[in-house]
């Protein structure tokens, strides 16, 4: 036999196998947006050197990592000696399956069954040994924690020369080592209504009684694939008095499976003072500029908020314009405020914030303030409100800020009405206490209330 017939008869074999055991991921059916995203992260994988390569794709929950991941591992998998594609690393790894994780990686690369591991540490060692020479194609998804990774895939050096790892998080500093870092954005509006029509009617366009309708739910789920999926199937079928039901109730009570995917990037933060600091942007500080943002929350939490700014960032929860102004997705946005809900659905004095005028107007006539913030939305102004007692008075604290108006020095007409309804009863005093910066005391009231 010479080295031809050798070369085809590996072929052959190579061809069999994969039909018995194909190794393509599921990417769905209606896969809209994605070709320039994965077409860049193909040829940069294809033409990179010899050395073990590592590619990072990050973005936040439900924007379309794994799709773009899938697409790319289906176009280039036959090019190397072995793949493998391991879903949800997170989930598994929480479950304590990482050993599973490991046999997975071995199996799907070697194409037999490996040495059964009993534990991490010898996982880590026979990952070492049988893959170092082969070159491979591997995805980890959405992995959340460096150790994961260190789990499976120690260093380079595990892998063959010209092998290729693609990780997909929605945390960017996973990817400081990565020789090429993919953000993925939201879709645009020609694509979302797209990617939406194909779920909602099973066609590329959206029926002609249906189009108003269509375009709302675009609007609502801000180019964000998952939303555009979720409600479309939602909406398929029903007629049109139950599409303007569906989005009316959209604008009172977000969707479940939407809101628990998104929950998830918000439930994994570390710390309570990054939670603390994505609700209080979510509830009031999108569209403010961040020097602003970090002097009020530095006086409120006591403490420089800088790094937490910047680990919101890379876990794509916030967004901050060259201009420096913050910015979030709506549906994030939806996400945190729902949270703050939670805290007493029924009871809105019993939340940490408020911004709503409905339920502001609740709280006062209550007089149940403890620590509340209030959003006056018609005229587009924020509240802090604190509500303390001093010396047998209580005591509110409210802090003016415009947002509708940029040219604004202080109060705008929507304060000003707001103020003077609240001051019938209360008395407007300063106080040189207060934690905030010199250009902000025009716009800060202590009001005490005097008894009647």
């Amino acid at each position: 036999m010479n080295r031809h017939e050798a070369k085809f008869i590996q072929y052959i074999i190579k061809e069999v196998w994969n039909k018995l055991y194909p190794k393509d991921m599921n990417v769905g059916t209606h896969p809209v947006g994605i070709d320039p995203l994965v077409n860049e992260i193909r040829n940069f994988v294809s033409n990179a050197t010899e050395k073990v390569c590592i590619v990072g794709i990050h973005g936040m929950p439900g924007i379309g990592k794994t799709t773009i991941a899938k697409e790319v591992f289906n176009k280039l998998c036959d090019e190397f000696e072995g793949s493998s594609f391991l879903l949800n690393v997170k989930e598994k790894s929480e479950s304590k399956d990482m050993v599973l994780l490991q046999q997975q990686l071995l199996h799907d690369i070697l194409r037999q069954n490996a040495e059964k591991i009993n534990n991490v540490d010898r996982g880590k060692v026979l990952i070492k040994e049988r893959l170092r020479h082969k070159r491979v194609l591997v995805v980890f998804d959405d992995v959340d924690r460096p150790d994961r990774l260190l789990d499976l895939m120690g260093e380079p050096s595990w892998l063959g020369p010209g092998s290729r790892v693609i990780i997909t998080t929605t945390d960017e500093s996973l990817l400081l080592e990565a020789d090429q870092r993919y953000q993925v954005q939201e879709l645009n509006r020609g694509d979302s209504l797209q990617l939406f029509c194909r779920h909602a009617f099973r066609d590329t366009k959206p029926a002609k009684d249906y189009v108003e309708l269509s375009n709302d739910v675009v609007e609502y789920c801000g180019g964000l694939p998952l939303a555009l999926k979720v409600l479309g199937s939602c909406l398929y079928g029903k007629n049109q008095a139950r599409w303007e039901s569906v989005i009316d109730r959209l604008r009172k009570y977000p969707n479940s499976e939407i809101q628990k995917k998104l929950r998830i990037s918000f439930d994994t933060l570390d710390e309570s003072t990054l939670k603390n600091t994505f609700l209080d942007i979510a509830c009031f500080f999108i569209g403010r500029k961040k020097e602003y943002v970090a002097k009020v929350l530095e006086g409120r939490y006591d403490y420089n908020p800088e790094d937490d700014f910047g680990t919101l960032i890379e876990r794509s929860l916030i967004k901050v314009d060259d201009s420096g102004t913050i910015g979030m997705h709506d549906l994030l946005r939806g996400m945190g405020r729902e949270i703050v809900k939670e805290e007493s659905p029924e009871n809105p004095a019993q939340r940490s914030r408020i911004w709503s005028q409905e339920d502001a107007w609740i709280v006062l006539k209550m007089q149940m303030v403890r620590t509340q913030c209030i959003q006056k939305s018609t005229f587009i102004c924020i509240f802090i409100v604190k509500l303390v007692t001093n010396n047998h008075m209580k005591v509110l604290l409210i802090l003016f800020s415009c947002l509708g108006n940029r040219s604004c020095k202080g109060p705008c007409t929507g304060c000003e009405k707001i103020r003077r309804q609240i001051t019938k009863h209360w008395i407007i005093y300063k106080n040189e206490k207060l934690k905030i910066t010199p250009n902000q005391w025009s716009r800060t009231h202590r009001i005490f209330r005097t008894a009647f």
